[in-house]
């Protein structure tokens, strides 16, 4: 009788273990996709608090309560988006997080009881690095943007200016470049680059830089 009694116990004691191996399975399982951020996102807390918006990024918006689809939000040049039932709102140098949270604030002021806002940066914009001037005998005088997507040479910039006028010295082209307080002027000589396929002397310009293309001798 007692051999019976031990078999019963250890054959009800196996499936309530396996049960709670199971649960503790789900358990390891639910942790481990809270930890390590694969699963969706359900609180303002869980967005992003490192990465400043630009002007010209695109967000996503939604309120998660009313389970409508994202609404995409352009950042205009003031640093604003025009947010559903809200209106304008900066969001300039501040972070996802910081914004839903703005957000939220506003919307259980006057219309919401609860409302979590999700805010996350979509498209990030890609800017300039800066502008180069041009002055002298070149077609179209002033600055110009320098593409973030590839390097800017003194010729190319020329030729975005609308090229030479008909009486520029395209031998002696000055590129004028500040370093730490003092001027660095440089001579490039287009003329040699376009005629003799000498790319390597089409110097690529930084930020700031000056060309400056001086009128040639004119012999009457």
């Amino acid at each position: 009788m007692r051999s019976n009694h031990l078999l019963l116990t250890f054959a009800l004691s196996v499936p309530m273990a396996l049960v709670t191996l199971s649960c503790n399975a789900q358990s390891l399982k639910k942790a481990y996709v809270q930890l390590s951020g694969s699963g969706p996102i359900k609180s303002t807390v869980q967005l992003d608090d490192q990465v400043p918006i630009l002007i010209g990024d695109q967000l996503t918006f939604r309120i998660l309560e009313d389970e409508d689809p994202a609404v995409t939000l352009p950042v205009n040049d003031s640093g604003q988006v025009q947010v559903p039932y809200i209106g304008n709102v900066s969001v300039v140098n501040k972070t996802s997080r910081a914004v839903a949270l703005e957000i939220q604030h506003a919307l259980e002021e006057s219309l919401y009881k609860k409302a979590t806002v999700l805010i996350s940066l979509d498209k990030r914009t890609v800017r300039s690095p800066g502008k180069i001037y041009l002055t002298g005998e070149v077609a179209k005088q002033g600055p110009l943007e320098i593409s973030p997507d590839e390097p800017l040479t003194v010729s190319r910039a020329i030729l975005q200016a609308g090229g030479f006028s008909d009486f520029a010295n395209k031998r002696k082209v000055r590129l004028i470049r500040k370093t730490r307080g003092s001027q660095q002027i440089q001579i490039v000589d287009i003329k040699k680059i376009i005629e003799q396929g000498r790319v390597d002397l089409d110097l690529t310009l930084n930020p700031g830089d000056v060309i400056l293309v001086p009128a040639r001798i004119v012999n009457w």
